[in-house]
């Protein structure tokens, strides 16, 4: 077990001659790859900031919309036909949907469920006679009052306004 190990009679080996050659393909390689990767994320970032910027500077629509000048005001002036209403309650319900892709304000959030949940109790009346042009009157008017909600609720609005 005391035998020393006898270092002058190994044999002297170095590197394979390729071995620093192909190291040095993989360095470069790999630079290549990772400044690919830095300008990809580079633009991604840019891409953000622009979309960003171009969705904040956007104008709000308007509060209340534009107005439906043949919803009827009240109930005994209806000299609208059942298809103008249809028209004008998809209409809404059209930008209504547009509305919905915002973000809304804590604040806002419970008055509009609320009426949300009165148009859904709205539209299961409307399926059971759906000829009812007084219901499809009131489904105009709270589509109305959810797109202006909507449009107010916007922090976004809010924050362009107190930043003028």
């Amino acid at each position: 077990m005391d035998d020393a190990i006898d270092f002058t009679r190994m044999n002297r080996s170095g590197p394979p001659e390729n071995l620093w050659p192909a190291i040095a393909g993989e360095l470069d390689r790999r630079r290549r790859h990772r400044f690919v990767r830095r300008v990809s994320a580079l633009a991604a970032v840019v891409t953000v900031v622009v979309l960003v910027t171009v969705l904040v500077d956007a104008p709000a629509p308007p509060a209340g919309g534009e107005p439906i000048a043949s919803a009827p005001t009240d109930s005994g002036s209806t000299g609208l036909t059942l298809a103008e209403l249809r028209a004008a309650s998809a209409r809404l319900e059209d930008r209504l949907s547009d509305q919905r892709q915002r973000a809304v304000g804590g604040m806002e959030l419970e008055s509009l469920l609320w009426l949300e949940a009165e148009l859904a109790w709205l539209d299961e009346q409307l399926a059971e006679t759906p000829a009812d042009r007084e219901l499809w009157r009131q489904r105009i008017e709270l589509l109305t009052e959810l797109n202006r909600r909507y449009a107010d609720g916007d922090w976004r609005r809010e924050m362009l306004l107190a930043s003028v």
